[in-house]
């Protein structure tokens, strides 16, 4: 529809005006276009800013919130270039749709990939309002500023509400170069401001995707091979069809990769009906090929590989040589588990494949607009045939950016053409994967004859999650396997590698991702250099580092906050640092013995450098997150394969951290204009480093592998 027929159009039914254009195309010619399904009314700017006559601004958050704080961060680059105040807007959850660019929610993306863009956004609206505005006052825009919502005349002090010229400022083309604010402006960004979801999600009226409900719904539960992978034989529905409020027994699928896993669900007019359902089927499974995967196994894998010399990451002077000459050696080998994400909301998703082909799902998922790719890929149909509404997500960290429970949802709903809501077991979630994956780390130092550090290798083994797609190519170091091995530790012969693993086992992104398992390695090894050397762990940093000034600044606070505080007996600190997603994080770990003996890790002071910020309470609330996931993962239980099957089931045999188990946590934000980085994962690789170190501290004991076992050191 163009604007002269929309136009028409609204003003003979009184529709709403709606007008966006494409980021990043912010010079783009305006063009109309009818939207508003999440029920908003008023003339719409571009793809973020609504506003109606009366004044009312909405915001759209393009971005799924899951937690991590973009409902309101998202908002607030908007609303500091358009002038106004957090408090007057409303915010809009937005459904999966191109014309808001990028949607996917991972690798600490959202603020640094939006900090430009959405501010252009903002103030790509406000120039078209002051514009108008001038044009009614018969003046130069350049006579016009505008403040809280209101256009002024700098001369007269007269003004317009937005409201008041949001119909003549729709009609403008956009501006093709908006001019954005200076940092020393900000009245919006650098706050503190309460986030706008947090009352819906206390009093449970915010609607997550398990919280759905609609007529005709119905709930369906799957069925799963006990193994990773397996294919469905045959099976008897009858004892299932027989349960009253059972309405389908049927086949699915969801595709992981490579694979096609089958599953046997039973649709119900209850989920409760559902599960009663599931219990009385009788399934023949083909499990051939898949008994291998075990745990065991997969370690003595990972040993051998430590002899090949796999990709090249990094390399500095010549470590070989280096390595050879030196007049003393260490080296260490280190591992860790395969985990699972455990989102707090089971997995679930809401699907309905219409008899007139299209599909609308409803639910938790990380990347929308992935998510229409795949539905039209697995359903034959065009992307606009297909819509996605976005629920609020409890807790990601990365097993909703992948969609194959998506898929699944449309695969049982393309059946039975009606509206199903397939909801996971927490049993289905622990066993079935994707998982974060395990890796093996090799590393080793040489020292002068003063004992002075000289060479570092770091070659880390592991399975890439670029390799597992069918296309992948593995001739490469793939993208991301090295993260957190970069910290810039000034050894004059420095070596890192990565050695390629293969492995049936799914594995998928997990928070902070490859940072969370090789920071553990990485730094305390670098404990270990530093010990050897005789020196302080913190001032060794602080010497390796000098060329990184902020590296430094983060360890200089971390030693002003706490480092420098004598140690009681039986008392130990350690320290770590990771950088990643564009931000540097480090940590100190204060740890204690109580009266029986058992040592506590008592109390987590971090440091994060995270360039420029948005709302200092959502870093401080990300960072204390990353803590309580950084330390389950340091001190709870790991995943273990036995012949194909996943041993954990439940949170009685894969715990979680509990309240009394969580140490006093101080956060601190460096201030600098640097660009903004992450915070929705920096917080987590330096704890388990840190923890360790500051075991050994205690100690003497160096561990190696997590989990840690703090009752048994």
């Amino acid at each position: 529809m163009n604007r002269r027929n929309f136009l028409k159009v609204s003003g003979a039914s009184g529709a709403v005006l709606t007008l966006g254009f494409a980021i990043p195309s912010v010079g783009q010619e305006a063009e109309v276009f009818k939207v508003n399904a999440e029920g908003v009314s008023g003339a719409q700017l571009n793809p973020f800013v609504i506003i109606d006559e009366a004044g009312k601004v909405t915001i759209m958050n393009h971005k799924p919130e899951m937690g991590q704080g973009v409902f309101q961060s998202m908002p607030m680059l908007v609303a500091e270039e358009l002038e106004v105040d957090m408090e007057e807007v409303h915010v809009v959850q937005g459904l999966g749709n191109k014309n808001y660019g990028s949607q996917i929610v991972g690798g600490s993306n959202s603020v640094r990939g939006q900090w430009e863009p959405l501010r252009k956004m903002g103030a790509a609206a406000r120039e078209m309002l002051q514009e108008a505005a001038a044009k009614r006052w018969k003046t130069k825009v350049s006579k016009t500023y505008a403040e809280k919502g209101k256009v002024y005349h700098k001369k007269s002090g007269k003004s317009f509400t937005y409201g008041q010229l949001i119909a003549d400022a729709a009609k403008l083309e956009a501006p093709k170069d908006p001019q954005l604010k200076e940092h020393k402006n900000f009245k919006v960004l650098g706050q503190p401001l309460a986030r706008k979801d947090a009352p819906a999600k206390v009093d449970g009226s915010a609607v997550f995707g398990i919280d759905l409900e609609m007529p005709r719904l119905l709930y369906a539960t799957v069925e799963r091979p006990p193994t990773i992978h397996g294919k469905v034989l045959s099976f008897d529905d009858t004892a299932a069809k027989a349960i009253p409020g059972v309405k389908h027994v049927l086949k699915t699928e969801r595709h992981v990769f490579g694979y096609k896993l089958e599953g046997v669900a039973v649709v119900a007019d209850s989920y409760y009906t559902a599960t009663k359902g599931r219990k009385a089927l009788k399934i023949e499974w083909d499990l051939s090929g898949f008994e291998d995967i075990d745990s065991r196994k997969i370690h003595e894998e990972l040993v051998a590989l430590k002899a090949e010399d796999g990709l090249a990451h990094k390399s500095i002077g010549d470590f070989k040589e280096g390595i050879q000459s030196a007049a003393k050696t260490i080296e260490a080998e280190y591992e860790l588990p395969y985990l699972a994400h455990s989102p707090m909301e089971p997995m679930n998703m809401t699907a309905h494949v219409k008899k007139d082909g299209s599909c609308e799902v409803w639910g938790p998922t990380q990347s929308p607009q992935w998510a229409m790719r795949d539905l039209a890929g697995y359903l034959d149909i065009p992307e606009e045939k297909i819509k996605v509404n976005v629920t609020f997500l409890g807790g990601g960290f990365g097993r909703r950016a992948f969609n194959d429970f998506v898929i699944e949802a449309a695969s049982i709903s393309r059946q039975i053409n009606e509206p199903v809501k397939v909801i996971w077991t927490r049993e289905d979630d622990t066993q079935q994967g994707p998982f974060r994956p395990g890796t093996y780390h090799h590393l080793q130092a040489g020292f002068d004859a003063e004992g002075n550090p000289t060479s570092l290798q770091h070659k880390m083994i592991g399975q890439a999650l670029s390799h597992q797609w069918p296309d992948a190519d593995k001739s490469k170091l793939p993208g991301g396997v090295m993260e957190a091995i970069n910290t810039g530790y000034a050894f004059p012969n420095l070596m890192t590698r990565y050695v390629p693993y293969e492995s049936q086992i799914p594995v998928l992104w997990w928070r902070s991702v490859y940072s969370s398992t090789n920071a553990f390695a990485h730094e305390c090894f670098i404990d270990e250099v530093a010990h050897e050397a005789g020196q302080d762990p913190l001032q060794f940093r602080k010497t390796m580092l000098k060329e990184h000034p902020r590296f430094v600044k983060v360890l200089e606070i971390l030693e002003e906050k706490g480092w420098n505080e004598a140690t009681e007996e039986g008392s130990g600190k350690g320290v770590a640092l990771a950088e990643c997603f564009g931000s540097i994080c480090g940590q100190i770990a204060k740890v204690k013995r109580d009266e029986s003996g058992k040592l506590k890790l008592e109390k987590v002071i971090a440091v994060i450098d995270c360039g420029m910020t948005v709302n200092p309470d959502t870093i401080r609330a990300q960072t204390e997150g990353n803590i309580v996931m950084g330390l389950t993962a340091a001190i709870k239980s790991p995943i273990v394969f036995s012949r194909g099957r996943t041993r954990q089931t439940n949170f009685h045999n894969y715990q979680m951290l509990m309240l009394n188990e969580m140490p006093e946590v101080e956060v601190h934000i460096v201030q600098n204009e640097e660009q903004p980085g992450g915070v929705g994962e920096p917080g987590l690789p330096p704890l388990a480093p840190a923890l360790a170190n500051a075991i050994f501290n205690e100690s003497g004991k160096r561990i190696r592998e997590l989990p840690l076992r703090l009752d048994r050191v």
